[in-house]
């Protein structure tokens, strides 16, 4: 934030001196995103972290969210956050709240929507517990291996990651950027140690390699 606050250290900080605080609040919006007109601006306001009985819960407010290509990232991302913090403090997850200005759908997901719903496969997978420490010390090392499979390099999972749980999370980056080729798909495919990973792994089968390029914006 303006360059100089780390607000997740300064949350976390924090609740070490006074966990029972409502002041654990990490703004993304800021007064300058509408100040003039820009391609992108954060759709999250907002994240509240509170400690009660040993337990770290989060509130999630969004000023705008797709209810179909948005959403599940962001409670995906949300939560892995919670649990960061939370194994960082010390405590076990809590509950968390998502609250949306304005929850939609583009037309142009009606369709694909639709055929999600429809096919019925649909169900809850709990993911492995995070091992206890500061997961944020490793944050450094996970974003030089995004950048290095972004170019190309090659990536040895357990070098990176001390334990199954993070490297098999470098396995999903290198599933991302793998994505049609099947022998190395194949060779993470038996590598993960989470089965439910698998399934991922297996999509990435009929894609091919992202290639990133602009956008047009959207509310």
């Amino acid at each position: 934030m303006r360059g100089n606050i780390n607000q997740v250290d300064s949350v976390i900080a924090f609740l070490k001196k006074t966990p029972g605080s409502r002041r654990a609040v990490i703004q993304l919006f800021n007064a300058e995103d509408i100040a003039k007109r820009y391609l992108e601006i954060p759709c999250t306001t907002t994240l509240q972290v509170l400690c009660r009985e040993e337990r770290l819960h989060l509130s999630v407010t969004m000023r705008s969210n797709d209810a179909y290509f948005g959403l599940p990232h962001d409670v995906f991302c949300f939560t892995m956050i919670q649990e960061m913090m939370a194994r960082t403090l010390g405590m076990e997850l809590g509950e968390y709240y998502h609250y949306v200005g304005s929850m939609h759908i583009y037309d142009d997901k009606l369709e694909a929507a639709a055929q999600y719903l429809e096919e019925g496969h649909q169900r809850t997978v709990e993911m492995p517990r995070m091992p206890d420490g500061s997961p944020f010390e490793l944050v450094p090392a996970l974003l030089s291996v995004e950048d290095m499979l972004r170019h190309g390099e090659s990536v040895d999972a357990f070098a990176v990651a001390p334990d199954d749980y993070w490297a098999d999370i470098v396995r999903l980056y290198q599933a991302f950027w793998a994505a049609g080729n099947d022998a190395a798909l194949d060779a993470l495919r038996d590598a993960v140690t989470t089965p439910i990973y698998k399934n991922y792994i297996d999509g990435r089968r009929t894609l091919r390699r992202r290639t990133f390029r602009s956008r047009e914006t959207r509310d």
